[in-house]
Protein backbone atom coordinates (compact mmCIF):
# COMPACT_ATOMS: atom_id res chain seq x y z
CA UNK A 1 0.00 0.00 0.00
CA UNK A 2 2.71 2.78 0.64
CA UNK A 3 4.59 1.91 -2.50
CA UNK A 4 1.50 1.89 -4.19
CA UNK A 5 1.05 5.38 -2.87
CA UNK A 6 4.41 6.42 -3.49
CA UNK A 7 4.37 5.34 -6.94
CA UNK A 8 1.00 7.26 -7.62
CA UNK A 9 2.24 10.69 -6.24
CA UNK A 10 5.20 10.85 -8.05
CA UNK A 11 3.88 9.30 -11.78
CA UNK A 12 1.05 12.32 -10.71
CA UNK A 13 3.69 15.08 -11.54
CA UNK A 14 3.78 14.16 -14.79
CA UNK A 15 0.53 11.62 -16.01
CA UNK A 16 -3.16 11.33 -15.13
CA UNK A 17 -3.07 8.39 -12.86
CA UNK A 18 -5.17 5.92 -10.84
CA UNK A 19 -4.91 3.62 -7.74
CA UNK A 20 -7.12 1.42 -6.00
CA UNK A 21 -7.55 3.36 -2.55
CA UNK A 22 -7.10 2.39 1.11
CA UNK A 23 -6.20 -1.71 0.93
CA UNK A 24 -8.10 -2.44 -2.02
CA UNK A 25 -6.19 -5.53 -2.96
CA UNK A 26 -8.73 -8.54 -3.54
CA UNK A 27 -10.66 -9.29 -7.20
CA UNK A 28 -13.59 -7.85 -5.30
CA UNK A 29 -12.14 -4.82 -4.39
CA UNK A 30 -9.84 -4.06 -7.56
CA UNK A 31 -12.75 -4.70 -9.55
CA UNK A 32 -15.14 -2.54 -7.50
CA UNK A 33 -12.38 0.28 -7.82
CA UNK A 34 -12.48 -0.28 -11.76
CA UNK A 35 -16.20 -0.66 -12.35
CA UNK A 36 -16.48 3.04 -10.32
CA UNK A 37 -13.84 4.84 -11.67
CA UNK A 38 -13.78 6.95 -14.99
CA UNK A 39 -10.61 5.39 -16.91
CA UNK A 40 -11.00 8.35 -19.99
CA UNK A 41 -7.52 9.40 -20.55
CA UNK A 42 -5.58 7.82 -17.48
CA UNK A 43 -2.47 6.83 -18.64
CA UNK A 44 -1.33 4.50 -15.92
CA UNK A 45 -3.84 2.36 -13.58
CA UNK A 46 -1.64 1.39 -10.41
CA UNK A 47 -2.82 -1.73 -8.59
CA UNK A 48 -2.29 -3.56 -5.66
CA UNK A 49 -2.26 -7.35 -5.79
CA UNK A 50 -2.67 -8.76 -2.85
CA UNK A 51 -2.68 -13.10 -1.39
CA UNK A 52 -3.29 -15.46 0.90
CA UNK A 53 -2.67 -18.50 -1.13
CA UNK A 54 -0.76 -20.03 -3.80
CA UNK A 55 -2.05 -18.72 -7.67
CA UNK A 56 -3.87 -15.57 -5.97
CA UNK A 57 -1.62 -13.11 -7.55
CA UNK A 58 -1.64 -15.58 -10.86
CA UNK A 59 -5.32 -14.99 -10.59
CA UNK A 60 -4.90 -11.17 -10.47
CA UNK A 61 -2.82 -10.54 -13.43
CA UNK A 62 -4.60 -12.63 -15.49
CA UNK A 63 -7.99 -11.06 -14.58
CA UNK A 64 -6.61 -7.43 -14.77
CA UNK A 65 -3.55 -7.48 -16.49
CA UNK A 66 -0.28 -6.24 -15.90
CA UNK A 67 2.59 -3.88 -17.99
CA UNK A 68 4.99 -3.22 -15.06
CA UNK A 69 5.41 -4.85 -11.60
CA UNK A 70 7.17 -4.33 -8.26
CA UNK A 71 8.09 -7.08 -5.25
CA UNK A 72 8.31 -5.07 -2.47
CA UNK A 73 8.97 -7.93 0.30
CA UNK A 74 8.47 -11.36 1.09
CA UNK A 75 8.32 -12.02 4.68
CA UNK A 76 6.41 -15.30 7.01
CA UNK A 77 3.03 -13.26 7.05
CA UNK A 78 -0.60 -15.04 6.51
CA UNK A 79 1.58 -18.53 7.35
CA UNK A 80 -2.22 -19.88 8.17
CA UNK A 81 -3.13 -20.23 4.59
CA UNK A 82 0.12 -20.04 2.90
CA UNK A 83 1.88 -22.87 5.50
CA UNK A 84 5.41 -22.21 4.16
CA UNK A 85 7.74 -19.34 2.95
CA UNK A 86 8.23 -21.37 0.04
CA UNK A 87 4.69 -21.04 -1.27
CA UNK A 88 4.76 -16.98 -0.42
CA UNK A 89 7.88 -16.98 -2.65
CA UNK A 90 6.14 -19.09 -5.35
CA UNK A 91 2.84 -16.86 -5.07
CA UNK A 92 4.70 -13.59 -5.27
CA UNK A 93 6.99 -15.30 -8.25
CA UNK A 94 3.29 -15.28 -10.24
CA UNK A 95 3.61 -11.67 -10.75
CA UNK A 96 6.98 -11.77 -12.29
CA UNK A 97 6.30 -14.79 -14.45
CA UNK A 98 3.94 -13.42 -15.56
CA UNK A 99 5.88 -10.24 -16.82
CA UNK A 100 8.15 -12.21 -18.47
CA UNK A 101 10.31 -9.97 -20.88
CA UNK A 102 8.70 -6.91 -19.19
CA UNK A 103 10.04 -4.85 -16.61
CA UNK A 104 9.76 -5.63 -12.98
CA UNK A 105 11.55 -3.95 -9.80
CA UNK A 106 12.94 -6.21 -6.80
CA UNK A 107 13.69 -5.32 -3.37
CA UNK A 108 17.09 -6.84 -3.12
CA UNK A 109 17.24 -5.78 0.28
CA UNK A 110 15.45 -8.95 1.31
CA UNK A 111 16.91 -12.26 0.82
CA UNK A 112 13.46 -14.21 -1.15
CA UNK A 113 13.28 -11.14 -3.56
CA UNK A 114 16.87 -11.52 -4.22
CA UNK A 115 16.00 -15.00 -4.77
CA UNK A 116 13.31 -14.71 -7.70
CA UNK A 117 15.48 -11.17 -9.19
CA UNK A 118 18.05 -13.90 -9.72
CA UNK A 119 15.55 -16.00 -11.92
CA UNK A 120 13.66 -13.11 -13.61
CA UNK A 121 14.64 -13.25 -17.55
CA UNK A 122 14.07 -9.99 -19.79
CA UNK A 123 14.09 -6.27 -18.00
CA UNK A 124 14.58 -6.83 -14.05
CA UNK A 125 15.38 -3.63 -11.72
CA UNK A 126 16.95 -4.35 -8.49
CA UNK A 127 17.03 -1.53 -5.35
CA UNK A 128 19.54 -1.40 -2.69
CA UNK A 129 20.57 0.50 0.66
CA UNK A 130 23.93 0.37 -0.79
CA UNK A 131 25.08 1.38 -3.66
CA UNK A 132 25.21 -2.06 -5.69
CA UNK A 133 22.00 -0.24 -8.04
CA UNK A 134 21.46 2.24 -10.37
CA UNK A 135 18.96 3.40 -7.80
CA UNK A 136 20.01 3.22 -4.12
CA UNK A 137 20.09 4.93 -0.43
CA UNK A 138 22.64 5.74 1.85
CA UNK A 139 23.19 7.88 5.20
CA UNK A 140 19.50 7.11 6.32
CA UNK A 141 19.39 8.73 9.62
CA UNK A 142 15.46 10.57 11.43
CA UNK A 143 15.86 13.73 12.78
CA UNK A 144 13.11 16.27 13.52
CA UNK A 145 10.55 13.63 12.39
CA UNK A 146 12.01 13.28 9.14
CA UNK A 147 14.13 10.65 7.33
CA UNK A 148 16.83 11.81 5.62
CA UNK A 149 19.05 10.22 2.76
CA UNK A 150 21.34 10.29 -0.44
CA UNK A 151 19.26 8.97 -2.44
CA UNK A 152 21.95 7.89 -5.74
CA UNK A 153 20.17 7.70 -9.08
CA UNK A 154 22.86 6.60 -12.15
CA UNK A 155 26.08 7.54 -10.10
CA UNK A 156 24.46 11.10 -9.24
CA UNK A 157 23.99 12.40 -5.50
CA UNK A 158 20.69 13.65 -4.42
CA UNK A 159 20.15 14.59 -0.55
CA UNK A 160 16.79 14.34 0.20
CA UNK A 161 14.24 14.28 3.11
CA UNK A 162 10.98 12.79 3.22
CA UNK A 163 8.05 12.28 6.03
CA UNK A 164 7.84 9.03 5.21
CA UNK A 165 9.61 7.38 8.73
CA UNK A 166 12.80 4.45 8.82
CA UNK A 167 14.80 2.51 6.71
CA UNK A 168 11.36 0.28 5.36
CA UNK A 169 10.36 3.70 3.79
CA UNK A 170 12.95 4.47 2.00
CA UNK A 171 13.64 1.32 0.29
CA UNK A 172 9.54 1.89 -0.24
CA UNK A 173 10.50 5.03 -2.14
CA UNK A 174 13.40 3.34 -4.06
CA UNK A 175 11.33 0.95 -5.74
CA UNK A 176 8.43 3.20 -6.32
CA UNK A 177 11.65 5.65 -7.71
CA UNK A 178 13.51 2.98 -10.01
CA UNK A 179 9.95 2.51 -12.13
CA UNK A 180 9.42 5.72 -12.25
CA UNK A 181 12.39 6.43 -14.30
CA UNK A 182 11.41 3.74 -16.44
CA UNK A 183 8.52 5.73 -16.94
CA UNK A 184 10.11 9.00 -17.89
CA UNK A 185 9.63 10.57 -14.86
CA UNK A 186 12.17 13.50 -14.28
CA UNK A 187 14.39 13.54 -11.35
CA UNK A 188 13.50 17.33 -10.29
CA UNK A 189 10.17 15.89 -9.96
CA UNK A 190 11.04 13.10 -8.53
CA UNK A 191 12.74 14.38 -5.79
CA UNK A 192 10.07 17.13 -5.25
CA UNK A 193 7.14 14.26 -4.58
CA UNK A 194 9.39 12.56 -2.46
CA UNK A 195 9.48 15.66 0.14
CA UNK A 196 5.99 16.22 -0.10
CA UNK A 197 4.89 12.94 0.45
CA UNK A 198 2.58 11.87 3.66
CA UNK A 199 2.40 8.47 5.58
CA UNK A 200 -0.33 6.30 4.94
CA UNK A 201 -2.71 6.04 7.44
CA UNK A 202 -1.88 3.48 10.21
CA UNK A 203 1.43 2.43 8.51
CA UNK A 204 4.09 3.99 10.68
CA UNK A 205 2.30 7.21 10.51
CA UNK A 206 3.89 9.73 12.69
CA UNK A 207 1.19 11.50 15.49
CA UNK A 208 1.90 14.44 16.94
CA UNK A 209 0.34 15.10 20.35
CA UNK A 210 2.02 15.91 23.71
CA UNK A 211 3.81 13.15 22.58
CA UNK A 212 4.70 11.35 19.98
CA UNK A 213 2.68 8.40 18.60
CA UNK A 214 3.44 5.91 15.83
CA UNK A 215 0.73 3.93 14.35
CA UNK A 216 1.75 1.00 12.99
CA UNK A 217 -1.89 -0.80 13.96
CA UNK A 218 -2.20 -1.93 10.27
CA UNK A 219 1.09 -3.83 9.64
CA UNK A 220 1.67 -7.20 10.85
CA UNK A 221 4.81 -9.11 9.85
CA UNK A 222 7.92 -9.73 12.23
CA UNK A 223 9.71 -7.44 9.57
CA UNK A 224 7.13 -4.86 9.71
CA UNK A 225 7.37 -4.89 13.74
CA UNK A 226 11.45 -4.79 13.18
CA UNK A 227 11.13 -1.23 11.38
CA UNK A 228 8.98 0.56 13.22
CA UNK A 229 11.03 -0.54 16.64
CA UNK A 230 13.90 0.69 14.94
CA UNK A 231 12.08 3.68 14.28
CA UNK A 232 10.92 4.44 17.50
CA UNK A 233 14.43 3.77 19.07
CA UNK A 234 15.26 6.91 16.75
CA UNK A 235 13.20 8.52 19.06
CA UNK A 236 14.59 10.51 22.22
CA UNK A 237 13.05 9.99 25.84
CA UNK A 238 10.66 7.71 27.37
CA UNK A 239 9.18 4.66 24.62
CA UNK A 240 6.35 2.60 25.31
CA UNK A 241 4.81 -0.32 22.88
CA UNK A 242 1.46 -1.23 22.62
CA UNK A 243 0.97 -4.51 21.11
CA UNK A 244 -1.92 -7.79 20.62
CA UNK A 245 1.16 -9.32 18.63
CA UNK A 246 1.13 -11.12 15.04
CA UNK A 247 -1.47 -13.07 14.34
CA UNK A 248 -2.51 -15.57 11.11
CA UNK A 249 1.37 -17.04 11.40
CA UNK A 250 0.36 -20.70 11.45
CA UNK A 251 2.46 -23.36 13.24
CA UNK A 252 5.41 -20.38 13.74
CA UNK A 253 3.06 -17.88 15.81
CA UNK A 254 4.68 -18.85 19.46
CA UNK A 255 8.09 -18.36 17.92
CA UNK A 256 7.42 -15.17 15.96
CA UNK A 257 5.74 -13.41 18.86
CA UNK A 258 8.35 -14.71 21.55
CA UNK A 259 10.94 -13.14 19.10
CA UNK A 260 8.37 -9.78 18.85
CA UNK A 261 8.59 -10.27 22.97
CA UNK A 262 12.62 -10.16 22.68
CA UNK A 263 12.37 -7.11 20.31
CA UNK A 264 10.33 -5.22 22.34
CA UNK A 265 12.76 -5.08 25.41
CA UNK A 266 14.58 -2.37 23.95
CA UNK A 267 12.12 0.21 24.98
CA UNK A 268 11.07 1.55 28.85
CA UNK A 269 7.43 0.21 28.93
CA UNK A 270 5.22 -2.92 26.90
CA UNK A 271 1.64 -3.59 26.94
CA UNK A 272 -0.16 -7.08 25.93
CA UNK A 273 -3.07 -6.12 24.77
CA UNK A 274 -5.44 -9.25 24.64
CA UNK A 275 -4.11 -12.94 25.31
CA UNK A 276 -3.77 -14.63 21.55
CA UNK A 277 -0.07 -13.76 21.96
CA UNK A 278 0.22 -13.14 25.90
CA UNK A 279 2.46 -15.80 27.13
CA UNK A 280 4.99 -15.89 23.76
CA UNK A 281 5.59 -11.82 23.98
CA UNK A 282 5.59 -12.19 28.21
CA UNK A 283 8.36 -14.85 27.81
CA UNK A 284 10.54 -12.90 25.07
CA UNK A 285 10.21 -9.83 27.13
CA UNK A 286 11.53 -11.95 30.04
CA UNK A 287 14.12 -13.68 27.94
CA UNK A 288 15.87 -10.56 27.87
CA UNK A 289 15.22 -9.67 31.83
CA UNK A 290 12.85 -7.20 30.98
CA UNK A 291 11.41 -6.21 34.60
CA UNK A 292 7.58 -7.01 35.03
CA UNK A 293 7.43 -3.77 36.50
CA UNK A 294 7.74 -1.91 33.12
CA UNK A 295 4.64 -4.79 31.57
CA UNK A 296 1.11 -3.93 31.85
CA UNK A 297 -1.33 -6.04 30.42
CA UNK A 298 -5.18 -4.99 28.97
CA UNK A 299 -7.71 -6.87 26.80
CA UNK A 300 -8.56 -4.07 24.09
CA UNK A 301 -6.41 -1.04 23.09
CA UNK A 302 -9.67 0.90 24.43
CA UNK A 303 -8.25 -0.89 27.92
CA UNK A 304 -4.77 -0.16 27.12
CA UNK A 305 -5.32 3.76 26.84
CA UNK A 306 -5.45 4.12 30.78
CA UNK A 307 -1.94 3.62 30.36
CA UNK A 308 -0.82 5.90 28.01
CA UNK A 309 -0.44 8.81 31.28
CA UNK A 310 2.81 7.04 31.85
CA UNK A 311 4.10 8.77 29.18
CA UNK A 312 5.29 12.48 29.31
CA UNK A 313 5.73 14.98 27.41
CA UNK A 314 8.01 14.57 24.30
CA UNK A 315 7.79 10.44 24.58
CA UNK A 316 6.55 8.58 22.22
CA UNK A 317 4.13 5.41 21.66
CA UNK A 318 4.58 2.85 18.87
CA UNK A 319 0.83 1.11 18.43
CA UNK A 320 2.00 -2.07 16.87
CA UNK A 321 -0.32 -3.93 14.86
CA UNK A 322 -4.52 -3.98 16.40
CA UNK A 323 -7.03 -6.28 16.03
CA UNK A 324 -10.96 -6.30 16.77
CA UNK A 325 -11.93 -6.51 20.21
CA UNK A 326 -13.93 -9.74 19.07
CA UNK A 327 -11.21 -11.44 16.87
CA UNK A 328 -11.01 -15.37 17.71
Amino acid sequence: TSVKNILLKILSSKYKVLATPESFNTPIGIAKFINNSNLENVDFLILEYGARQKGDIKFLCKTFGADYGIITSIAPQHLETFKNIDNIKKTKNELAEFLNLKPCVFNLNNQYCRELYSKKMGKKIGVTLNNNSAVSATNINIKNSQTHFKLKINNNDYSVKTNLLGECNVVNILLATSLSIVLNIEIENIIKSIENLEPVPHRLELIKTHINILDDTYNCSIASAKEAINALNSFPNKKMIATPGIIEAGTEQKQINFHLGELCANCDLVIIIGNHNKAELYNGLKSKKFEDKKIRFANTLDEAKQYFHLLSSGDTLLLLNDLPDEYS
